[in-house]
């Protein structure tokens, strides 16, 4: 069996992952680097020669990890793509907006090579995609010879899955991005059983350990309170979140605590590609077993359609939900934090992962009253906002993440999707407790015999 870790760098990265086994040949995942533009977002897909894969096994929706597709899927005529069944709407969902974003960028930064592929090689993929109903073991036969496949529910976000290969007795597994707690809308991960060969596995919170007594569900109720405290004392609230998935979370929480009279009941403003996926959610939920969403929980949202104008705060108060999570510049978030900085009423509040290289991470450094300067819309505010962070991840704790390692049992263990000091210490973790385990962190593009 070989290995190949198709991401450019050492990081979350630009998921995707070569496996080799037997006579079979699959691609799992192949996402755009959300940090880079054009070709540089790619994988490395010239490690995979012309039409020989025989699977395109996509673990999620979330562009670092299926933004790929279309173009890995020029040069692999024959190869079944498979998704969740939950996902395999959405998934055509989030190409289309993603090539929309293209469009714009190539007017805007003049990057000629996008969009990377047209909607007509979206509307491709529809009929090569196979649906995957969860823990539905299916089996495929190439020449004679015989590979199981297995989808299970990861917990990330509706839809995310675990990928199970089974080949003549030797168990490999892609966790995909994993989270084992509850929400509101969705269920915890649900692994298959019993121990597998090789692990490959995520490692993004690997270099964060959540605080002692600290847990999602009192981070729900530090963030509510806190919401409640910046309503109450005639202030707004954005809340910087990732379209698919967070945003709808963060509605399902908001509105849970107008219904219990937590928070008072001002409106709840979203924006652009959110609200579009709420209504797949809406749709998704009624074949579910997975997550629950309903209209009921978007009752009162409203679409915000207002111009935004940087040191300009908002007339109206209110809660905004705007993508994007780590508030990337030219996206809704990064307009509306110009927009309300100033304002010591309003608060701005982070409710996931910041790459250290991003406004989000950088505002969350810049101490309150200090300066913070957005180049791009020549205009420098003062932080006299609260500005804080709630871990209301959809990744696993690192010490959830040992453990689920601990129970699979692998002979191998391959370490990815995070930065090094997160792979390191996951890899100190293991050859401690489990010394007899091979524990790889892949060189970018470098093939492993396993």
């Amino acid at each position: 069996m070989v290995y190949t870790d198709l991401n450019t760098e050492i990081d979350v990265g630009s998921s995707g992952h070569l496996l080799e086994i037997g006579n079979f040949k699959a691609l799992i995942d192949c996402g755009l680097h959300p940090k880079y533009m054009g070709l540089s977002a790619l994988p490395n897909l010239s490690k995979i020669t012309p039409e020989t894969l025989d699977f395109i096994a996509i673990t999620h929706t979330h562009l670092d990890h299926c933004g790929a597709l279309p173009v890995v899927v020029r040069n692999q005529n024959h190869a079944h793509i498979l998704v969740s069944d939950e996902s395999s709407d959405l998934l055509l969902r989030m190409l289309r907006n993603s090539r929309a974003v293209m469009a714009r960028q190539r007017e805007e930064f003049d990057i000629k090579e996008y969009p990377l592929f047209d909607s007509s090689s979206i509307d491709a993929l529809k009929p090569r995609i196979l649906s995957m109903p969860f823990h539905h073991e299916k089996q495929f036969e190439i020449d004679g010879e015989k590979i199981s496949i297995t989808f299970t529910p990861s917990g990330h976000i509706p839809g995310a899955s675990s990928i199970l290969f089974e080949h003549k007795k030797q168990k490999i597994l892609f966790s995909g991005d994993i989270s084992f707690h509850s929400t509101g809308i969705l269920k915890g991960a649900v692994p298959p059983e019993g121990k597998v060969d090789t692990l490959v596995v995520e490692t993004t919170r690997g270099s964060y350990a959540r605080p002692e007594g600290v847990s999602y569900e009192s981070e729900v109720d530090r963030f509510v309170e806190s919401v409640e405290h910046v309503l109450l004392g005639g202030g707004s609230v954005l809340i910087p979140s990732f379209a698919l998935g967070r945003m709808q979370e963060i509605v399902f929480i908001l509105q849970r605590a107008k219904q219990q009279k937590r928070i008072p009941d001002v409106p709840i403003f979203a924006s652009g590609l959110g609200l579009d996926i709420a209504e797949y959610f809406i749709k998704g939920a009624k074949r579910s077993n997975t997550f629950s969403f309903g209209k009921q929980h978007m009752e009162g949202v409203k679409p915000f359609r207002d111009k935004i104008v940087p040191g300009q705060d908002f007339e109206k108060q209110g809660i905004y939900i705007f993508g994007s999570g780590m508030l990337v510049e030219h996206t809704p978030s990064y307009l509306a934090a110009s927009a309300m900085i100033d304002n010591r009423a309003n608060a701005i509040f982070f409710v996931g992962y910041a790459d250290p290289d991003t406004p989000a991470s950088r505002l969350q450094q810049t101490a309150n009253g200090d300066q913070f300067a957005f180049k791009d819309l020549f205009y420098v505010g003062n932080v006299n906002c609260r500005v804080d962070k709630f871990d209301l991840t959809s990744h696993a704790d690192r010490e959830q993440t040992l453990q689920f390692i601990m129970e699979k049992d692998p002979r191998c263990v391959v370490l990815t999707h995070g930065s090094m000091e997160s792979r390191e210490w996951f890899m100190y973790e293991i050859i401690d407790r489990s010394p007899n385990t091979v524990v790889i962190i892949p060189e970018p593009s470098e093939s492993i015999e396993l």
